[in-house]
């Protein structure tokens, strides 16, 4: 989620105003911590609000107006540091799992894309959170640009897109790319693209079947496996119990 973080760095001495003092503003409205005092917090909420909307990330120190209890206003300096991810996520498929997995990848900061030919499927009561919906017969993009911060999952109903869509995804710069289904399934798509052209080094980078090892079944399980792997291969982390990377010695 974007957010915004203040951080008075110089005051002229007023009461209540601390040097180091944060206040942290989210996307949503939320706070998090204070400047020091109302009349601060109000103006970096009402600042917050517009450059959220613009998506610009930075960071810069701007001047913000204190009054103490005579009314005289004094000019204090605050470091404004914005925070936009890039990070996006392309969801080929409108169904059961989409709909946990939009939902967890908008807490996590992606710019989520949801790809479906169904309008009852694809559409914003179903998908409240999602930054863009788009419903067509052939799974095209229409225009949504695919770079290295993107990852695309492959989840169409009964299978009967995967195939077309993981064509072309393959030919992308995608970062990750990931595709459910059973082993024999994913064996067969992958079997069908090589005779279509696509080269096994193309194939071998997607997931599939997609996910980490969780054990669930349940569409929030699986869900959760398919982030879990995209950001374990986003940090390049191992996917392992931590106590099986860091061990704790008892003294």
């Amino acid at each position: 989620m974007p957010a915004i973080m203040y951080t008075l760095v110089n005051q002229p001495g007023l009461t209540g105003l601390k040097e180091g003092s944060r206040l942290l503003i989210l996307a949503d409205g939320s706070t998090l911590g204070t400047l020091g005092l109302p009349q601060l917090d109000k103006q970096a909420a009402d600042r917050a609000g517009e450059l959220i909307l613009k998506g610009r990330p930075g960071t810069k120190i701007i001047p913000l107006q204190a009054a103490n209890h005579n009314r005289t206003a004094y000019a204090v300096s605050v470091l404004e540091d914005c925070y936009f991810s890039n990070k996006k996520l392309v969801v080929f498929g409108a169904g059961h799992v989409a709909l946990p997995l939009v939902e967890m990848a908008a807490i996590l900061g992606f710019k989520t894309v949801v790809v479906d030919d169904r309008s009852e499927f694809c559409n914003s009561e179903r998908f409240p959170g999602a930054d863009a919906l788009i419903c067509n017969r052939d799974y095209s993009l229409s225009g949504e640009e695919i770079d290295r911060n993107t990852s695309i999952v492959i989840i169409t109903r009964g299978h009967k897109h995967d195939q077309a869509c993981l064509k072309e995804a393959i030919k992308s710069a995608a970062s990750y790319i990931g595709m459910i289904g059973s082993s024999s399934k994913v064996r067969q798509t992958f079997k069908e693209l090589l005779h279509q052209g696509a080269s096994k080094q193309q194939l071998e980078k997607v997931a599939a079947p997609i996910g980490l090892d969780l054990g669930g079944q349940q569409p929030a399980e699986i869900a959760l496996s398919i982030l879990a792997e995209i950001v374990s291969m986003d940090n390049n982390g191992s996917g392992k119990p931590l106590k099986t990377v860091k061990t704790v010695v008892l003294e």
